[in-house]
């Protein structure tokens, strides 16, 4: 899968501006209005540039969630109600058996009626509130 154009140039931009500046905060209070608006304006160009910056490479990964993709490209923290940085996921899928392997969410969140789905996006380590794990670009797998 190709990232878009946009996070692309966003861990770019991260992956540049970590050789100019010690911290992650210094970089972004150097950056032009115009691109601190794009943070604030694109989902996922905030993480991208995160991701740059800490030199992590994204990755395109299958995993599970339970319920629809949100049409915002990203979960809801229901406790604070901020936006997680990503879809969550209960599980990265990495080997065959992963798929099947119940966790704790299928009794915490399976119960509720919820409809467990097959998920792909973008892994950049980040994850949600809850510890679990998120992804940019989320689509159905």
């Amino acid at each position: 899968m190709k990232l878009k154009a946009s996070w692309e140039r966003a861990w770019n931009l991260g992956k540049e501006m970590s050789a100019q500046y010690d911290t992650e905060w210094a970089a972004a209070n150097a950056l032009p209005y115009s691109i601190l608006e794009d943070m604030m304006d694109i989902v996922g160009f905030e993480q991208f540039f995160h991701a740059g910056f800490v030199g992590r490479e994204p990755e395109w990964v299958e995993a599970i969630r339970y319920g629809e993709i949100p049409a915002e490209g990203r979960s809801m923290n229901w406790a604070d109600h901020t936006w997680e940085p990503g879809v969550s996921v209960v599980k990265i899928i990495r080997t065959p058996e992963d798929e099947n392997y119940e966790s704790i969410y299928d009794v915490t969140v399976g119960w509720q009626g919820r409809e467990k789905i097959k998920v792909a996006g973008w892994w950049l380590g980040l994850t949600g509130s809850d510890g679990e794990a998120t992804l940019l670009g989320c689509v159905k797998a």
